[in-house]
């Protein structure tokens, strides 16, 4: 008999929930880090975004290690678009329909 997920759980006492919001962090991370690659790899500083933005370098930085989730839409777009990208905001709804909101 092989040592479940749900096992572990109940003998470390750790909670659905608990690991279902430790994986959403753990996401958030990824993505972030692949934001922060993203600019990198197009020769972006964390200064020019900055100056582009209008914003100061530490509002930079702290968007490429906060929590992506708390992020502003606005403020993403604008970022994106300061390393040459564009924001896709895609809802989905009941029934299967797809709406594009960005």
């Amino acid at each position: 008999m092989s040592y479940t997920p749900e096992r572990f759980m109940a003998d470390s006492g750790v909670t659905r929930d608990e690991v279902e919001a430790e994986k959403r962090r753990m996401l958030d991370g990824i993505r972030l880090y692949e934001l922060k690659e993203a600019r990198k790899s197009e020769h972006v500083t964390r200064r020019r975004l900055a100056q582009d933005l209008g914003v100061s370098q530490k509002r930079i930085s702290v968007i490429g290690a906060g929590d992506v989730g708390h992020i502003k839409v606005d403020t993403l777009k604008r970022y994106l678009e300061g390393i040459g990208g564009t924001l896709h905001v895609t809802a989905s709804l009941p029934g299967g329909k797809e709406l594009r909101l960005v």
